[in-house]
């Protein structure tokens, strides 16, 4: 059985059993938020401000929840009703993505990038230059990034580069 799989190193993209999953907007943006900071939680508070900024209304909270059931629903279709999410869980004070690192393309690109480095350093240069083009392999354009779009906004605006870089080591 194929592992979800979860690329950000490109337009966000997600694939189960060799499928593309489809997600647009909140959850969409939820969930690229979720695997930059990957089984880590993130707090509501956080989650509302990056989501929705100053147009947060008071029943944001509220919103919060549906936009991270609407997730759930895409991510886990089969789940059945009162059983513990996998995924996208609920952890006080926030929510987390619980993925094995081979399921996101930018641990797995660091891995890689690691593995050449080593292999570089031990003087295997060729084996330093499969893994670099390997790793490599894995980016399909700008971090986060709708086809056609430069990057993912949040509500403010300004692109959410900073977010990317505190989550991806870019190549140098």
């Amino acid at each position: 059985m194929v592992p979800m799989e979860f690329r950000i190193l490109g337009p966000l993209e997600v694939w189960d059993h060799d499928r593309p999953v489809s997600l647009s907007g909140k959850p969409r943006a939820l969930l690229a938020i979720l695997l930059i900071h990957a089984n880590r939680v993130v707090s509501s508070e956080r989650l509302i401000d990056l989501l929705w900024g100053e147009t947060a209304s008071d029943t944001v909270a509220n919103t919060l929840q549906a936009c991270v059931s609407k997730l759930r629903k895409s991510l886990e279709p089969d789940h059945e009703q009162g059983a513990h999410h996998k995924l996208v869980v609920g952890q006080p004070p926030g929510y987390l993505i619980n993925i094995d690192k081979e399921q996101l393309d930018v641990t797995r690109f660091e891995t890689l990038s690691d593995e050449a480095r080593q292999a570089l350093a031990a003087g295997h240069l060729e084996t330093a230059v499969h893994s670099f083009r390997e790793a490599l392999g894995l980016w399909r354009g700008a971090g986060l990034c709708r086809p056609g779009k430069r990057a993912i906004h949040h509500a403010g605006g300004q692109p959410a580069e900073g977010e990317v870089a505190e989550g991806v080591r870019r190549p140098h």
